[in-house]
């Protein structure tokens, strides 16, 4: 049985699994939830995930949410049957550097979120908090202090600490933040993300569209 995606390809968590699908090589349908018009809260979706969420996975009769589960769920069922725990690795060392990155990247996605604004943007009056600027350099900093010790964010080698670490930092691109000059080691880190095969087309499409909405109501607010 093909694995059901019940997702919104503009969410940066939800991009992150689909991150995680491409790099396992597994094949998946998606399932748009437009929680822009409501989707998430109709009674169908709900009485698959009652917090009404997304991402959300339906492998069978096995149904889980919570974007770092879902990717984690994956790498435990899948990754070994394709020759090896590399993106979830079972080495309890290397998993805990990855487990504590993915919780770390609850916290930088938030925070990032908190920059960008895009909530406010979108149903709102607001547009980028300029005063935030600073909270911003403080995740960076914090990036920056992480990738001195390692090529990706949690080790040598690529792991899906990365998909999520990376989809925080990428919501800056809305505000076309690009005051990376402090920061080679997390540019050099998002470029080699940037590089991966699959990346466009997790990403590419995506991202463009949530710019141009998240900019054209910048504009809007910024009129009125």
């Amino acid at each position: 049985m093909v694995l059901q995606l019940y997702m919104l390809n503009l969410s940066p968590p939800c991009r992150a699994v689909i991150m995680t699908l491409k790099a396992l090589g597994l094949e998946f349908e998606e399932k748009t939830i437009d929680v822009v018009i409501g989707d998430q809260l109709t009674p169908e979706y709900l009485a698959l995930n009652p917090r009404g969420k997304v991402p959300f996975l339906k492998d069978g009769d096995f149904l889980i949410g919570e974007s770092r589960a879902i990717s984690c769920y994956l790498c435990n069922k899948y990754e070994k049957k394709n020759g090896g725990n590399v993106l979830f690795p079972t080495d309890p060392e290397q998993r805990g550097m990855v487990d504590q990155f993915l919780y770390i990247s609850e916290d930088t996605y938030d925070r990032i979120e908190s920059y960008v604004n895009f909530i406010d943007v979108f149903f709102g009056n607001g547009t980028t908090k300029d005063d935030k600027i600073p909270e911003a350099k403080k995740v960076l900093d914090l990036y920056e202090k992480y990738l001195s010790k390692s090529t990706f964010i949690a080790g040598e080698n690529l792991t899906i600490a990365d998909f999520h670490m990376s989809s925080s930092l990428l919501l800056l691109d809305l505000s076309d933040y690009n005051d990376f000059g402090d920061y080679p080691k997390t540019s050099a880190w998002l470029a080699k993300i940037k590089a991966l095969p699959y990346f466009d087309a997790c990403n590419k499409e995506a991202m463009a569209m949530f710019k141009y909405g998240y900019q054209e109501a910048v504009k809007k607010h910024s009129k009125c």
